[in-house]
């Protein structure tokens, strides 16, 4: 009689977010070597130079989440980019200066040593893989030669995953340009609005449960917007007053051209199960609706709306109005019922960043 067993390695199922097959993969980690207490994955985005942590697992410890830092600021892990080489902290107590907000915390936290290992994909730099622990001197030369296909499990996953979104990206950027479609705006319209979008998710994380690769993730798809819509479109999108019958279901065609193509996509790449898909088709569908059922093209209400799309829609509409009247007029949306009103006092609560996006990438 044949005996059935569970599957052995649940982190390797594209099915579940990077965080939960990390855990999975740490807990493997820790049935052989239990004082390896943490695993982490921080992400680097080069439009920004930015390092944000994306997936982290402790088991002694608070995971720190939604924090990001420029690394060029942290000169330790730069020299460990550029080199290509990974790391071994004995006491990062003795070693270690606490420059960073991460490098502060992980010594409150009250960890020792450190295994860091800088990951490349293409010949760039994708972040890196920490493993800590409480114990000093724990990343020996033996250890890490037994730790070594784990950390290549580990790489491997965060590759993956990480090629999932570029191509994704890619293959809705190259099905416009072969349909001779527009992405949607100007190039620093785009980045704004999804620098907007990751300023909201970042502050909304600090004060509400999220997955920790929200944030990083929706600045990757928000750019992508504004699919399939026409200039034509643009232009009615603005129009004051109410739509015609006829205007709104030209609205309401380019965006569910935009939702079409992009889940024809999904489904060519065999990505229908995949959270990151799920994100990108949820953001699509509702970045045009409004909670009192008013937007297009579902007329969605409240809860129906996904918050990707919510974050996007104030981030858009923000960058569409006039300086002087944003702030007012998102109130008031807000005050309406139009607009989720934590997603607009996470935006406007960050004046000085707002402000250095909008200065950073103004139109010519």
């Amino acid at each position: 009689m044949a005996t059935l067993f569970p599957q052995p390695y649940t982190s390797l199922d594209i099915r579940q977010p990077l965080d939960r097959r990390l855990a999975e993969l740490h807990g493997q980690i820790r049935r052989q070597v239990p004082a390896v207490e943490r695993l982490a994955f921080a992400l680097y985005e080069p439009r920004n130079d930015l390092l944000s942590t994306y997936a982290s697992h402790s088991c002694i410890t608070p995971n720190l989440t939604f924090y990001d830092h420029q690394l060029a600021t942290i000169p330790s892990l730069s020299q460990l980019a550029a080199s290509r080489q990974c790391r071994v902290i004995d006491d990062m107590l003795a070693e270690l200066p606490p420059i960073s907000l991460h490098t502060r915390w992980l010594l409150q936290q009250g960890w020792r040593s450190s295994y860091t290992v800088p990951l490349h994909c293409g010949g760039e730099l994708l972040g890196f893989l920490f493993l800590n622990a409480i114990e000093p001197g724990l990343f020996t030369a033996d250890l890490l030669q037994r730790l070594q296909p784990w950390v290549e499990l580990s790489a491997s996953l965060i590759l993956q995953e990480m090629g999932l979104v570029h191509a994704l990206r890619q293959a809705v950027q190259l099905a416009l340009h072969l349909a001779d479609l527009p992405e949607g705006g100007s190039a620093d319209h785009v980045e704004r609005v999804a620098l907007y979008s990751r300023l909201i998710a970042m502050e909304l994380g600090h004060r509400r449960p999220l997955p920790p690769d929200f944030a990083a993730d929706l600045y990757g798809f928000a750019s992508l917007a504004d699919v399939g819509r026409q200039l034509t479109t643009v232009a009615l999108a603005s129009k004051p007053g109410r739509l015609s019958v006829e205007e709104r279901r030209a609205m309401d065609a380019e965006v569910l051209r935009g939702v079409e193509l992009v889940d024809a996509l999904i489904a060519g790449l065999r990505l229908v199960a995949s959270p990151k898909a799920q994100m990108l088709h949820r953001m699509l569908a509702g970045r045009h609706e409004l909670l009192d059922g008013s937007g297009y093209p579902f007329g969605l209400e409240n809860g129906a709306i996904a918050l990707e799309a919510r974050i996007v829609a104030v981030a858009d509409i923000y960058d569409a109005l006039p300086a002087e009247a944003a702030e007012a007029t998102l109130l008031q949306m807000a005050t309406d019922g139009k607009l989720d009103r934590a997603c607009v006092d996470a935006l406007l609560g960050a004046r000085q960043q707002r402000h250095a996006i909008a200065a950073a990438y103004r139109d010519p």
